[in-house]
């Protein structure tokens, strides 16, 4: 099985000495350093101030790997939670565990033109955004550069891998799980790498802009800024909600099967309390009267059965997650104009 940069790059780290933590925050120090090493001799910045705009965008591409690894992490707990209602052997199971943690070098190919593209576009197109002025030095406009690029790389690739998981997910559940519509424990394992990984991506903005706010404290966002903020949240919505849909599409056949069943032995009991009263025989009739609560009650626990493929708290977690930032941006926007300054 081939294995794509984003893969060996995620596999250098986990196989370095030391925890993540400390690989990506010596990889940042040193990162850094370099920039403020270059700045200094340049006097773009006097000692021992330091440019922060080549160093945030690595800082963004280090969150953005991270996050990948952990999420890597909890798909292959949601595999392991869901392996009682897969119809598979543990070959099987062990080949969907490499296939999930994977990215297809295709797509994460695709993503290193795109960025690198981009990453030029986007300093060569606001170069006072990046701190850059036009007689600073070539070393400096080049880490600036290499820095604009890792992050969109970065990025694209993050994507790229998500967009491969949630879709390996979503043909998990329409493939391979057996539905018992009385054991739907299981079948809510993935709804948390799903609503995390739509949760991360929200995060990501939201901090990311807080940062760049926190740089930048006269930062107004233009209209175009918000509609892409709605698009976002959109998307992350997409990826707790989409990959389930098939699962929650298969939930609910089985529930109306159950219920039909449900139904029909409620009527056939109702049937024989008839024949036996018709008969005269009040006590054969008293008698089945217990099978006929037996099946009323099965026909509720069916009814009041959710087909959904979450528990309550995860969907409370990712609501509160997602629209929380945006309600508390919104109440922060709007006391702003109406307060005086």
């Amino acid at each position: 099985m081939r294995r794509s940069w984003l893969d060996w790059l995620t596999d250098l780290v986990d196989a370095a000495p030391g925890p993540r933590w400390l690989v990506y925050g010596a990889s940042l120090a040193i990162w850094t350093l370099l920039t403020a090493v270059i700045g200094w001799s340049a006097a773009i910045r006097p000692f021992p101030d330091v440019v922060l705009s080549p160093v945030l965008a690595p800082m963004f591409a280090i969150i953005l790997l991270w996050s990948k690894q952990v999420l890597d992490r909890v798909a292959m707990r949601s595999l392991e939670a869901l392996s009682p209602a897969l119809d598979l052997d543990a070959t099987a199971i062990d080949e969907l565990a490499r296939e999930l943690r994977r990215t297809p070098p295709g797509w994460a190919s695709l993503a290193v033109p795109l960025g690198l593209a981009a990453g030029v576009a986007g300093v060569l197109a606001n170069p006072v955004g990046w701190e850059l002025r036009q007689g600073d030095p070539a070393g400096v406009w080049a880490l600036t550069i290499i820095a604009s690029c890792a992050s969109l790389i970065a990025a694209l690739g993050f994507g790229v891998h998500a967009v491969h998981q949630l879709r390996l997910v979503d043909d998990i559940h329409r493939r391979s799980v057996t539905i018992d519509l009385f054991r739907l424990e299981p079948l809510y394992a993935f709804a948390r790498l799903t609503s995390l990984t739509g949760m991360t991506l929200v995060g990501i903005v939201v901090g990311g802009t807080f940062v760049v706010w926190l740089v930048v404290p006269n930062l107004e966002f233009a209209p175009t800024d918000i509609v892409t903020f709605g698009f976002l949240l959109l998307v992350a919505v997409a990826c707790f909600i989409v990959p389930l849909l098939g699962l929650h599409d298969r939930i609910e056949a089985e529930k109306d099967r159950r219920l039909a069943e449900a139904q029909a032995t409620l009527a056939a009991s109702l049937a024989e309390v008839r024949r036996r009263i018709a008969a005269g025989d009040m006590d054969g009739a008293a008698k089945v009267n217990d099978a006929v609560a037996a099946a009323n009650t099965g026909v509720l626990v069916v009814t009041r059965t959710s087909t959904w493929p979450w528990r309550a708290e995860t969907l409370r977690g990712f609501l509160s997650a997602v629209f929380l930032p945006v309600l508390l941006w919104f109440v922060i926007t709007l006391l702003g104009r109406l307060l005086p300054a």
